[in-house]
């Protein structure tokens, strides 16, 4: 079957749109980020069959300079029939323009076809996450929070690398935990710290904003880390606190368990290739 592949422009955004909704049914969000996704390096991927448009997938270029390879959709009748390898062959071309370290994805663990996908372009997994939310929260309490600048937060962030496996999550986007990207997040006003208890969090959104507070990474004393993630989100009118991170932080896993997070349905993988 022959497949032509191209870059999106703003004009292929309702048929973009269209691909995501007939592969995800209520769970999409391009239209939503399209803007924020045209602000970064990369592009969004797009396959045709003649004049049809049968799916999509974003490269998108983080603050580390690495490639991530995310929204890749294939409408249902075109499934298998490999424009999701003519996808990853662009991603491939896109990783060596941008020279990108090493370009990287998530998928639910239990997702075999987009795992095995992945590892034909040499995508091994390299850490497993879970996420929690809490929904409709109460209480809460700014304690001593503050923004701190990126300086700070490198010095505070950077040692807790191995407890988090390396990885800072925002809506589903795992982020290494190395100086350029922790500078990023503390340029965007996403890191607090509250001195008196030692404790600080790197929280907000990377795009949806207006709809889950998203928890990537916290030090210290985790209750009062929750308390202000539940207190900044109520202040912001948001119904939503979300914590994904690596399975082995048993004590952060108890700690969200005992403000009533609930578990995500499925576990996640994260698949990563050096370029």
């Amino acid at each position: 079957m022959d497949f032509t592949v191209k870059l999106a422009a703003y004009e292929d955004m309702a048929e973009a749109v269209r691909v995501e909704k007939e592969t995800m049914g209520d769970y999409v969000y391009l239209e939503d980020a399209w803007h924020y996704f045209n602000s970064l390096d990369g592009g969004l991927v797009c396959v045709s069959h003649g004049e049809k448009m049968v799916g999509i997938g974003r490269f998108s270029v983080l603050p580390d300079g690495s490639g991530w390879l995310e929204t890749l959709r294939v409408t249902p009748e075109y499934q298998r029939k490999g424009v999701g390898r003519e996808i990853y062959k662009k991603y491939v071309e896109l990783a060596q323009k941008y020279n990108c370290p090493s370009m990287a994805m998530f998928t639910g663990v239990n997702n075999v076809a987009s795992s095995a996908l992945a590892e034909a372009f040499g995508l091994k997994t390299v850490a497993q996450h879970r996420g929690y939310h809490l929904t409709d929260p109460e209480g809460g309490d700014s304690h001593g929070f503050v923004h701190i600048g990126w300086q700070r937060a490198v010095e505070l962030i950077l040692p807790m690398k191995q407890e988090y496996n390396d990885y800072m999550t925002f809506n589903r986007t795992f982020y290494h935990i190395n100086e350029a990207n922790v500078k990023q997040f503390a340029i965007e006003g996403k890191v607090f710290e509250d001195k008196e208890s030692g404790s600080f969090i790197v929280c907000g959104a990377r795009f949806q904003h207006q709809v889950t507070l998203h928890i990537a990474l916290m030090g210290g004393d985790y209750d009062k880390c929750i308390d202000f993630a539940i207190n900044y989100a109520k202040a912001q009118g948001l119904k939503k606190v979300s914590c994904t991170y690596a399975i082995e932080n048993e004590k952060l896993e108890a700690a969200l368990k005992a403000r009533g997070f609930a578990a995500e349905k499925s576990d996640l993988i994260t698949k990563e290739v050096r370029c």
